[in-house]
């Protein structure tokens, strides 16, 4: 039988892609959580993050991941986010989030993450599942100075063609290619 702790760990993993950390839920004492990893009632999954084994792994969970690392500050972009919003046909060899510029993150990401740094304003930021990401608006801007031409001339088209842009701003982000 799970101890009192667990129905805080469980609201929490629910909404965080079956993840939890200290930060995350900050009525349930670290050392308990540690005490759930190892009863086998957690997965340790990395410094500081848990993982509820009873719970369904997400498409995502690399994305979920990466916004823990940096203590919930990042928000998936780039690369990744065209990913996540599916717009064209990339493959990022890493996972790329922004972080607000005055955030220090005092953690090596190694060679997982590109940690690119802006304030993202609340109208930016969307949520796709459990996945805190940049916005289809604020992706495409983004792209345009991290991804191939093709594929960002791909990605406009996608989004244009869902609905997700007017057609001005199709027609002034290619020009941004061009230029």
């Amino acid at each position: 039988m799970p101890g009192k702790y667990w129905n805080a760990v469980m609201d929490v993993a629910v909404e965080q892609g079956g993840y939890v950390t200290p930060a995350l839920v900050p009525d349930v004492p670290p050392v308990e959580l540690r005490k759930m990893a190892s009863r086998g009632t957690l997965e340790r999954v990395g410094h500081g993050v848990y993982r509820v084994p009873a719970l369904p792994r997400e498409p995502f969970d690399e994305f979920i991941l990466a916004r823990l690392f940096t203590r919930g500050r990042g928000v998936i972009s780039h690369d990744s986010a065209l990913l996540i919003h599916q717009l064209c046909d990339i493959n990022p060899a890493h996972v790329h989030l922004t972080v607000p510029r005055a955030y220090r993150i005092n953690r090596s990401g190694g060679e997982m993450y590109v940690v690119h740094r802006a304030d993202l304003r609340r109208d930016e930021v969307t949520q796709i599942e459990a996945v805190v990401v940049t916005t289809i608006r604020r992706t495409l801007t983004d792209a345009l100075s991290t991804v191939p031409i093709a594929l960002v001339r791909q990605a406009i088209t996608t989004a244009a063609e869902r609905g997700a842009i007017r057609v001005d701003e199709r027609e002034a982000l290619l020009a941004q290619l061009t230029t």
